[in-house]
């Protein structure tokens, strides 16, 4: 396979640099980067689970938030950018 040289700021390469293992190169640490973006952001979803929540899509956009309530999604966010950083190792 063959490489590409990218330019990056110092900031961005000392960011890097943190993030990774001393037993990872920097192509390791950008692909886990975007293995986790992708996970976080293109998960597959089944045939049926596609159906249910393009279903749900058509309520809310006409109003009806039949079944749902409000949350306070600040704890949650809390947690998980707790998780993030763990995962990214920052």
């Amino acid at each position: 396979m063959g490489m590409k040289t990218i330019l990056v700021t110092e900031e961005v390469h000392t960011k890097l640099a943190h993030l990774g293992l001393k037993s990872e190169t920097y192509n390791d640490i950008i692909a886990r980067l975007i293995e986790a973006y992708e996970r976080m952001y293109f998960e597959e979803l089944t045939d049926e689970e596609a159906d249910y929540y393009d279903e749900r899509i058509r309520h809310f956009e006409n109003g009806d938030y039949t079944g749902t309530r409000k949350v306070d999604l600040n704890p949650i966010k809390k947690i998980v950018l707790k998780y993030v950083m763990n995962f990214l190792r920052i």
